[in-house]
């Protein structure tokens, strides 16, 4: 069983009896130089308290060995030979007599009439205040140095610090300036930034139809009930017409050719002169005519005759010109001669005839003469709307067939018309209703005229007399000025271009102008609150 023994140490303020006596000696005072103030200072030692007996149990094997920290050395006696504790002598003396002794290891001493071992420091102890003497040490001559360069003893003035310092602490706060502006500005930045999109829109164009229905009476059956054309407040009447008209045939056939032409002969001679039909006449530029009929020209007078070609061609239609007359003596050729006013015409002899285009398009205008003669039949109201149709069951008569060779014919037509009168205004009000259902929620209708609607007649149902009239309009939608057709999101960040590039895409949007604030940002903001876009209308 391991053995228990019991060790008292002893502080260091115990009794000795042999100890050597330490004197302290006195700090000598440094007065202090002109410009610093500095008080004297006092050296104050503490009263040492006397330390408590601390009773440590050791437990030893059954060798005798001890396991407290390094038990076989510890408290053996070479290692307590090799270290000396301080006690002080009194507690009553003074503070300058205040003087301690060493006390060796190997001494008892009786404290409170009880024996006591006294135990002196590791190695470690020693080495750690060896070590904290030093370093006190060294702080005192930092201290006495620092106060050296911060004072001029000799001069008794404070040293100045050097320039290199100055320079320091000016870039330092400079550089610390500069950081503070640069994130004053980014503050500034994010905080009043802003961009403004100003847009015109585009003007768009939409078309559309609407088929109404005109009837004299409400319609009363079920088909009718269920049509789903717009009713159309009107009037549906039947009027016979009668019309004629000539017509020219178009169509030709080829005889020959042709060639005419008038000349003036002139007498200049003092006798008549006579001459026979096909007498020659000779052009300026060598062409030969011949004069139809036999003439006798007076003296000093002029007779017109008519001239006609051996040989008939294009070319023979010459301007006006001179001629002279080969048959006569050359003596009198100078005196008697031809001369043209006007240029010889030449031409093809056709033969007319009707052809089947000729009579389908005299029956259209026959038509529109009928549907003319129609208006002018029963005045109507101004803010009516009036349509005509030709009833098929008309009755034309031609005076002539396709391929008669007639050079004009006639036709005739009698014939019924149905004329369907309605409100202008209400066609109007439907056709606006139904552009205003096209147009997308984002947009809005701009313009639209009553007078752009365009009407055509589409069928007449003779037997219900009811008629069904299509119309066509059109009219402008632009961007309501509320619109949000463009993701803010998407321009954060984006510079002029990038911006420009994604506005491109919207037909919608017909101009557009950026105002960036500051002004000489060009670069949307960072945050979306700050990007607001504007619809000008």
């Amino acid at each position: 069983m391991p053995r228990t023994r019991k060790t008292e140490l002893v502080s260091a303020s115990s009794p000795v009896t042999k100890a050597k006596k330490i004197v302290k000696k006195p700090v000598k005072k440094i007065e202090p130089k002109v410009g610093l103030k500095a008080e004297p200072k006092k050296a104050v030692v503490s009263p040492v308290k006397k330390a408590k007996p601390v009773i440590i149990d050791v437990i030893e094997d059954d060798d005798g060995e001890s396991d407290v920290v390094n038990s076989s050395n510890f408290f053996s006696d070479a290692s307590l030979a090799k270290s000396d504790f301080l006690a002080p002598r009194s507690n009553t003396q003074n503070d300058e007599e205040n003087t301690y002794v060493p006390i060796k290891r190997d001494e008892q001493q009786i404290v409170n009439d009880e024996p006591t071992i006294i135990i002196e420091d590791t190695d470690i102890q020693k080495k750690f205040f060896s070590d904290l003497v030093s370093e006190i040490k060294t702080k005192n001559e930092n201290a006495g140095a620092l106060f050296n360069d911060r004072f001029d003893l000799e001069n008794k003035k404070p040293i100045t610090a050097p320039k290199k310092s100055l320079g320091l602490y000016r870039r330092l706060a400079w550089k610390f300036l500069i950081m503070v502006g640069l994130l004053a500005l980014l503050v500034l930045y994010f905080s009043f930034s802003k961009l403004t999109i100003l847009i015109t829109p585009e003007v768009e164009k939409m078309s559309d139809t609407l088929f109404m229905k005109v009837s004299g009476e409400m319609a009363t059956t079920t088909e009718e009930i269920n049509d789903s054309r717009e009713k159309v407040s009107g009037s549906v009447n039947e009027v016979e017409i009668e019309v004629e008209k000539k017509y020219e045939a178009t169509g030709e056939e080829s005889l020959g050719e042709n060639l005419s032409g008038k000349v003036i002969i002139v007498n200049n001679y003092i006798k008549s002169q006579q001459l026979i039909a096909t007498t020659r006449l000779l052009s300026s530029d060598n062409k030969l005519f011949r004069i139809k009929e036999a003439v006798n020209i007076p003296a000093g007078g002029k007779v017109e005759v008519e001239i006609y070609a051996d040989e008939i061609s294009a070319d023979m239609a010459i301007p006006p010109s001179h001629f002279t007359i080969p048959g006569l003596w050359v003596g009198l050729q100078d005196k008697i001669y031809a001369e043209s006013e006007t240029a010889f015409t030449y031409g093809k002899k056709l033969q007319r005839y009707v052809t089947d285009p000729d009579i389908q398009s005299a029956k259209q205008d026959i038509n529109a003469l009928i549907l003319k003669k129609a208006e002018e039949s029963k005045s109507l109201r101004v803010q009516d709307e009036v349509l005509y149709q030709v009833l098929e069951s008309s009755d034309i008569q031609v005076s002539a067939k396709a391929g008669d060779k007639v050079s004009e014919f006639t036709l005739r037509a009698k014939t019924k018309v149905a004329m369907v009168s309605f409100s202008k205004e209400e066609a109007a009000r439907l056709a606006s209703a139904k552009l205003n259902i096209l147009v997308p929620d984002d947009k809005e209708l701009a313009e639209f005229k009553s007078e752009n609607l365009v009407y055509t007649f589409e069928n007449y149902d003779e037997k219900n007399k009811t008629a069904s009239i299509k119309a066509s309009f059109y009219g402008f939608m632009i961007l309501k000025s509320n619109a949000n057709i463009i993701d803010r999101s998407r321009l954060v960040n984006l510079n002029a271009e990038q911006i420009d590039a994604y506005l491109g895409d919207y037909p919608e949007i017909g101009n557009y102008e950026l105002q960036f604030y500051p002004s000489f940002v060009k670069r949307a903001p960072n945050l979306v609150d700050r990007i607001e876009v504007k619809i000008k209308n």
